[in-house]
C-alpha cells in the first residue's frame, strides 16, 4: 500500500496559508495607517465633536448640576469631573449639585464620598452637594435623580459635568427621564502653556488621540447598545 506523499499534503495547503498571512498583513497595515490618520487633530476632532452632540440647548443658568463619577477617586476622570464641577458651582453658586456615582457600603468613605470631598476641598459647600448612588450606568442615573427631585424640576436648567466623548450619550439619557432643558460641559486636559518646541506631535498629541480613540470607540458601542436597550 502505498503512502500519501507528504510534500504534496504540505504544498496543498501553503497556498491558502499564504494568501492568508498576505491578507492579514495588509489588513493589518490598512488598519495601522487608518489609527494613525484618525489619531490626527482634524480627524479626531470631527468624531469627538459628534460625541459632544451639536445639538445641545444653549447653555443658561443651572437649577442642577450633575457631576457623573466616571473612575472614582483618585483616578484621573474622577479627578476632572470633580475639578470642572467646582468650577461650574462657583461660577453658579445658587445650583445644587448633585454627585452621581455607585456606592456598596457607606457614601460617605466611598468613591462618591471622595468626589464630595473634592468638591469641599475646592469650595462647594456641603450642604448644596447631594448623591446619587443606587445607578449602575447613566440611564439608571438619569432615572434615580429624577426621582430624587421634584416633579417640576424636569424643566429646571440641568448641567452635565462629564467627559466630553461621554457628553452624547449623557444628554440624551437624561433627555429620555424626561428632563427637557439639560445641557453638558465637558472636561478635557490642559497642557502646559510653556512653549515646547517642534515635535510634540510625536511627543504627545499622536499618543494622547491613540488613547482617546479607544474612549471613542467604546462611547460608540455604549451609544448603540443604548438605543437598542430604549435607553436614549
Amino acid at each position: 500500500m502505498s503512502t500519501p506523499d507528504k510534500s504534496k499534503r504540505h504544498h496543498k495547503h501553503a497556498g491558502p496559508l499564504r494568501f492568508f498571512g498576505r491578507t492579514l498583513v495588509r489588513t493589518s497595515a490598512v488598519l495601522f495607517l487608518l489609527q494613525i490618520a484618525l489619531a490626527t487633530p482634524w480627524l479626531d476632532g470631527i468624531v469627538e465633536s459628534w460625541l459632544q452632540v451639536a445639538d445641545t440647548d444653549a447653555m443658561g443658568i443651572p437649577e442642577y448640576i450633575v457631576v457623573l463619577g466616571g473612575g472614582g477617586i483618585p483616578s484621573d476622570t474622577g479627578l476632572m469631573r470633580a475639578y470642572y464641577g467646582a468650577t461650574q458651582s462657583i461660577a453658579f453658586a445658587d445650583a445644587t449639585v448633585i454627585v452621581a456615582l455607585p456606592a456598596d457600603e457607606n457614601p460617605e468613605t466611598s468613591s462618591v464620598g471622595r468626589m464630595k470631598d473634592e468638591l469641599m476641598l475646592r469650595g462647594v459647600p456641603a450642604a448644596k452637594i447631594l448623591m446619587e448612588t443606587k445607578g449602575l450606568n447613566t440611564h439608571e442615573q438619569a432615572d434615580n435623580i429624577r426621582g430624587m427631585l421634584d416633579p417640576g424640576a424636569i424643566d429646571d436648567p440641568v448641567l452635565l459635568v462629564t467627559e466630553r466623548s461621554h457628553l452624547r450619550r449623557s444628554l440624551l439619557c437624561f433627555r429620555k427621564a424626561g428632563f427637557s432643558h439639560v445641557f453638558g460641559v465637558g472636561t478635557h486636559n490642559t497642557g502646559a502653556e510653556a512653549d515646547l518646541e517642534a515635535g510634540t506631535f510625536l511627543r504627545y498629541t499622536l499618543w494622547t488621540n491613540l488613547q482617546l480613540q479607544i474612549r471613542v470607540l467604546r462611547e460608540m458601542i455604549a451609544t448603540g447598545m443604548y438605543k437598542l436597550r430604549g435607553w436614549i
